[in-house]
């Protein structure tokens, strides 16, 4: 990681013109803890720290490798497009990591994280090696929300009381409420509650079926993937990876969407949404820029939806 002092922040300024970023949002390294993780600030969301974390568990694997850039249909141009565009944002901060873990084949990952005015567009570039990657390579990426109420070591990396499920649950059950799902994403053109549960909560979008099929995946080999050690419920298949959390009082929203989604998850121990987002296919030697964003906004689930649609209008036309 390219980072400077050990401070509860460190921030890398924009190389533009020497010009710091308009954007109300920061990122930062949270500090005592891995360089796996990273902090957003909002100047005007006081009391709250969203966490994020870029690299957990194993991936779920399908089909075969690409031999060539060709077969990959992916222009190198482009690529380099949107790095040079992303390297030039106000308050970017970047983070490079290898990808050497058991069970991972080898290559480099690199993270754009750029503040805009309603969150934080994100560029996650995947450079192979001598080894390219599948038809379907997706990693899991976890978007944490930690409340005042989670373990001590999980607050370092986030403490948003706003949006924290848990936090929310542990003053209905006092009071032998029922619990309020504070967590949606999109089903069949509507927007739909993640069911307000302890349990781990999974499901699928249209890639995610098709990678499943493809595999040759059960249910609960995808569950012992992506993360053996807290089980899931599947419930119903998503049309794509956009998910947010509301606030109770509304008006507030923080959500996530990143391209190329195949499975999104709620209810960590971590009080967090997960997204898995298909790195493949990349031949050898070769790079795939894949395109995301943290939203952090005011606004309701309709104004989210128009702001997705305007950030991303190819995926957005079946809305």
């Amino acid at each position: 990681m390219n980072q400077s002092k050990p401070t509860l922040f460190i921030f890398i300024l924009s190389f533009c013109f020497g010009v710091a970023a308009e954007s109300p949002i920061h990122v930062g390294h949270p500090v005592g803890v891995s360089n796996n993780f990273v902090t957003f600030l909002n100047d005007l969301h006081p009391g709250n720290r969203i966490g994020y974390r870029i690299h957990e568990h194993l991936p779920l694997e399908a089909g075969p490798v690409l031999e060539s850039v060709t077969d990959m249909r992916v222009e190198p141009s482009e690529v380099q497009r949107l790095i040079e565009k992303f390297s030039n944002a106000p308050g970017l901060y970047r983070i490079e990591r290898p990808v050497t873990e058991e069970g991972w084949i080898p290559q480099d990952w690199e993270f754009y994280f750029a503040p805009v005015e309603d969150g934080i567009e994100v560029l996650w570039v995947v450079e192979t090696k001598d080894r390219g990657l599948p038809m379907y390579y997706s990693a899991q990426q976890c978007f944490r929300m930690s409340g005042k109420t989670n373990a001590d070591w999980r607050r370092k990396v986030a403490e948003t009381p706003a949006f924290s499920e848990y936090d929310l649950w542990a003053e209905q059950e006092k009071e032998k409420l029922p619990l309020a799902s504070l967590s949606y994403f999109r089903v069949g053109g509507v927007w739909t509650p993640f069911p307000a549960t302890f349990q781990k909560k999974l499901s699928r979008t249209p890639d995610g079926r098709m990678l499943e099929k493809i595999a040759g995946l059960t249910e609960s080999e995808v569950e012992r993937i992506l993360d053996p050690q807290h089980p899931a419920d599947f419930i119903l298949d998503a049309e794509n990876g956009l998910m947010t959390r509301t606030n109770l009082e509304g008006g507030w929203l923080s959500g996530l969407y990143w391209e190329r989604t195949t499975h999104l998850s709620d209810h960590h121990p971590a009080d967090c949404l997960h997204a898995i987002v298909n790195l493949g296919p990349i031949p050898p030697m070769s790079k795939r820029a894949i395109r995301g964003k943290i939203y952090w906004m005011n606004g309701d689930l309709e104004d989210l939806a128009v702001k997705w649609m305007s950030d991303f209008p190819s995926e957005g036309k079946s809305w």
